[in-house]
């Protein structure tokens, strides 16, 4: 007898869950130590990543991809094909903080009487204005997405759209080769 339905678990697991679940713990001590480095594997800084989210729709004709990419500029994700049934969604997520003229302007210091000269116009350009970010949840960094397709697909008229920070792919299923009979004159 079965401990679980068959519809409360898949025969073919996906760890990707489980993955999320360590990366969340993993940032979640970093940021609890005070610390925003990353650890260091073989003597290099790992490059920060993110794991965009995505579902998966297949209907009679097509595999539809809906991802998560906010903030995202459609010339900052790069998709291709990399043999007939493998689609990679790679991309660079980055945020730019500075002042606005609405919030004060972070970046205003008080000026310096007029007779340092030189000596404090060099000093303006290396001093920078104390930054703490109390939180940082918004993903940063690079990112990889790879999709297997379990039948062939038509390469040629795959389409793609970003609007609301979703990208949205559709992936039309190749059609299947019929049998022909030829005949012979």
């Amino acid at each position: 007898m079965a401990l679980f339905s068959h519809g409360l678990y898949d025969q073919d697991p996906s760890f990707t869950p489980l993955f999320r679940l360590l990366d969340e713990f993993d940032k979640y001590s970093r940021e609890a130590r005070g610390s925003n480095e990353r650890p260091r594997h073989g003597g290099r800084n790992r490059a920060s990543t993110f794991n965009p989210r995505f579902d998966v729709r297949e209907t009679d004709s097509t595999y539809e991809l809906y991802g998560e990419l906010p903030g995202i500029d459609r010339d900052k994700i790069n998709i291709e094909f990399t043999d007939s049934q493998s689609l990679v969604i790679r991309g660079r997520a980055e945020h730019a903080y500075g002042a606005t003229a609405e919030n004060g302007g972070a970046h205003d210091q008080p000026k310096e009487p007029a007779g340092s000269g030189e000596e404090s116009s060099s000093q303006e350009k290396t001093k920078r204005p104390f930054e703490k970010f109390w939180v940082r949840e918004r993903p940063v960094g690079e990112f990889a997405r790879a999709f297997n397709f379990p039948s062939r697909v038509d390469l040629d008229s795959v389409s793609a759209s970003l609007n609301n920070g979703v990208l949205s792919l559709v992936v039309p299923k190749a059609k299947k080769h019929e049998a022909r009979r030829i005949t012979i004159a």
